[in-house]
């Protein structure tokens, strides 16, 4: 008659050192993932490095929502600087604000603040310890955009992953 409460006692345990361990797991999981963190709901200050741009041409939209960028497929990392470099463009056709991240597996190094339509942007500062992570040589990166309504200032839900290649100098 021992036996049988002895063997649920023992499973109980396990089951009980089971559910532990798979909590454990889970909550490691949510804690240390590595993921891309989004940038704000609102749009954030106007990016200090912003300068205005202007195209000779104007491709008005007509009605609707339109979202037009231009970048180069490349950036440069000065780790010594801190800083990026790089051509990114929200045109004057466009009718919606941009923040820009770089990524570099996707682990996001730099972000900008807020480019307004008819706005470009040439250099980025890396975000503190991003240097740290980083080793001379090429990588495959990316700029994910995220896109603001001008007037209310609310994040969109569409976002664009542009791949760029990303040069790393000692900048000594």
């Amino acid at each position: 008659m021992k036996e049988p409460k002895d063997k649920r006692n023992r499973l109980l345990a396990l089951l009980v050192v089971l559910g532990a361990l798979v909590l454990g797991v889970v909550v490691g999981a949510l804690l240390f993932s590595r993921s891309a963190p989004l940038p704000p709901d609102r749009a954030p200050e106007r990016d200090p490095n912003a300068v205005p741009y202007e195209e000779a041409t104007s491709q008005g939209g007509g009605g609707g929502g339109s979202v037009t960028l231009r970048y180069q497929a490349t950036a440069e990392i000065d780790l010594a600087a801190g800083s990026v470099s790089l051509v990114f463009v929200d045109p004057p056709s466009s009718d919606q604000g941009m923040v820009i991240q770089l990524l570099i597996q996707g682990e996001v190094l730099a972000e900008s603040g807020l480019l307004p339509p008819g706005s470009a942007l040439y250099t980025l500062e890396l975000l503190p310890g991003a240097a740290e992570r980083l080793q001379p040589g090429g990588y495959d990166g990316s700029f994910l955009v995220s896109y603001y309504d001008p007037e209310s200032g609310q994040r969109s839900a569409l976002q664009t992953e542009a791949k760029i290649t990303v040069t790393v100098r000692d900048g000594e």
